[in-house]
């Protein structure tokens, strides 16, 4: 199975419950699509280099998961689009 990086930035100002339970729907999303996940970490808050959506800090937040097809990414990433507490999203397919 191909492995990826994900690195989300949520909005800074949320509550430690808050980002949890935003995390275990991204995963859910992952597990859902029986994708492995190997690794999620949370970054500390840093600042931005531009703004994005009037917030000038971001909390960084890096996943590693392997897929058994490219279609996962393009469920998470919709269901980032579609929510307001996720600044970005970059998925990476990771060289072996």
């Amino acid at each position: 199975m191909p492995s990826y990086e994900a690195m989300f930035i949520l909005k800074p100002e949320l509550k430690e419950e808050v980002q949890k339970d935003l995390v275990s729907r991204l995963e859910k999303i992952l597990k859902e699509n029986e994708c492995e996940i190997k690794s999620s970490q949370v970054f500390s808050k840093r600042y931005l280099a531009y703004e994005i959506n009037k917030c000038k800090e971001g909390l960084y937040y890096l996943m590693n998961f392997s897929a058994p097809t490219g279609a996962v990414v393009s469920k998470l990433k919709q269901a980032c689009n579609i929510n307001e507490l996720v600044l970005r999203l970059l998925v990476i397919k990771r060289r072996r």
